[in-house]
């Protein structure tokens, strides 16, 4: 029952949506299964105490069925109803907070039952809510406004009038720039998805289809128009100029123009220079902190009051590569509250990790890392090389040797991740494992390798460690 759907599902939902739950089971309109409820107590029950797994399923069943022999079916069928009531649920919750959702398929439903006097009331309510939400320029404003105008061409086409309408021109014009802009999303997210999964993904946008959006003037939408500079910089990665254009635009990008797309935009931005930065493009570490700094300030990389605890690392360890400690300092208090409480625990260990380490105190940073749960492949990577540089400059080789071996297998193994980040980690192992066994005979031009290797994750710590070497060997 503990890994059963209807569990799962309960488990996740808040203190308050458990007790708007229990009031929704508690509609007979909702609910004819007074059993129903017992299930909710019981899972309720479960979920408060500190009790590790639940009752086995015939405890349970007795529990519900007293005086009933065990079935097997029936608690499974109960289990499954349960499930869909919660299902249920939540879409009505949804449809609650989302006003233009609940309005939209009232109106197409006014408009099915030919009510026009309700319909025009419904339909001047939308009318005063997208005036209300002008400026504000997403995927799903436009998707919810060419809904809205493909309603009202529905119900005009139903009137059978011989009269002039503008819904037909509305809809299209807002099918457009939903479309357009809903398309440059996919073919963004597919390139940025790209360069770190193995997935063949196939863009497909032709010269002719952006040539019409250029002609359009991108249909008077700046977001429209970011996208299109995001594709450009990430289809032509080795031409920078793209990724200066893009940037000013998202600095200039007006506040007045609201768009919760500019959170993936950001990201997109931010993942290009990570890009860069594993290509020895030091200048990329400033660009990618600025970018993160504005977003976050700006509050468009925070949604719903919480901070991705894969956004507050990356800022800590671009921080830390600009040596700007006392800004840290400020950073992981002020922002550690915004992290997911399912996420906070690890995110703090594995950075706090970091700052020890660049403070020169790798027993605090290595006991950070021992309480770090592994379970986001960025972690494992970037703990991963953290050791191996704490490894190294303790001087236990060993470790350090067992390290590589088993982390080059572990990379050459895993099929999940693209061959431009395998290759980065990679590469640090074979060069790590040559500046340890060097001698000019055994590892010639490594100097030059260190320079021109291409990825490479902490090339700067590796020229370090090899110019120590290099000095020791004199």
């Amino acid at each position: 029952m503990e890994k059963s759907k209807a569990f799962q599902l309960f488990k996740s939902l808040s203190e308050q949506e458990r007790f708007d739950f229990r009031q929704f089971l508690a509609s007979p309109y909702f609910n004819r299964k007074p059993t129903l409820i017992d299930l909710y107590e019981l899972f309720l029950e479960w979920v408060g105490s500190e009790q590790k797994q639940l009752p086995s399923r015939e405890a349970i069943f007795e529990r519900l069925f007293p005086e009933t022999p065990y079935s097997e079916k029936a608690l499974t069928y109960l289990s499954s109803d349960l499930n869909k009531s919660l299902e249920q649920f939540l879409v009505i919750q949804q449809l609650q907070t989302d006003s233009n959702q609940y309005q939209l398929l009232l109106l197409q439903e006014l408009a099915n039952r030919n009510l026009p006097k309700s319909f025009q009331q419904i339909n001047r309510n939308l009318t005063k809510q997208f005036k209300q939400a002008e400026g504000k320029s997403d995927t799903a404003t436009m998707e919810d406004q060419f809904r809205w105008w493909d309603i009202q061409e529905q119900y005009f086409q139903k009137q059978r009038l011989r009269k002039f309408d503008p819904s037909i021109q509305h809809a299209a014009e807002y099918l457009d720039r939903y479309y357009y802009l809903q398309r440059l999303n996919y073919s963004c997210a597919m390139l940025d998805r790209s360069t770190i999964l193995q997935a063949p993904y196939e863009v497909q946008l032709s010269d002719h289809w952006l040539q019409h959006l250029r002609e359009q003037d991108f249909f008077q939408e700046p977001i429209i128009q970011l996208y299109h500079s995001i594709l450009l910089a990430l289809q032509n990665e080795e031409e920078e100029r793209y990724y200066d254009k893009l940037k000013q635009f998202l600095l200039d990008y007006p506040h007045k123009q609201q768009s919760s797309d500019l959170h993936d935009i950001y990201l997109f931005a931010i993942n290009y220079c990570a890009r860069k930065i594993r290509k020895g493009k030091d200048r990329f570490v400033e660009e990618a902190l600025v970018l993160y700094q504005h977003g976050i300030e700006r509050r468009i990389l925070i949604k719903n009051d919480a901070l991705s605890p894969w956004t507050f690392t990356n800022v800590v360890k671009l921080a830390l590569r600009l040596k700007r400690f006392a800004w840290i300092k400020t950073f992981i208090p002020r922002y550690a509250p915004l992290l997911p409480e399912a996420f906070r625990a690890n995110a703090l260990h594995y950075n706090l990790a970091e700052v020890h380490y660049y403070s020169g105190q790798n027993d605090q940073a290595q006991e950070h890392l021992r309480q770090v749960v592994f379970s986001d492949l960025n972690y494992y990577l970037g703990a991963r090389v953290m050791m191996a540089k704490i490894y190294y400059e303790e001087g236990e080789e060993e470790p350090l040797l067992s390290l590589i071996a088993s982390f080059t297998i572990f990379l050459k193994r895993n099929k999940e991740i693209s061959e431009a980040l395998k290759k980065t980690f990679l590469n640090f192992c074979t060069l790590l494992f040559q500046i340890i066994r060097w001698t000019p005979r055994q590892v010639p031009g490594l100097k030059q390798k260190l320079a021109e290797t291409d990825p490479l994750t902490d090339r700067q710590w590796l020229q370090n460690i090899y110019e120590e070497k290099l000095g020791e060997g004199k």
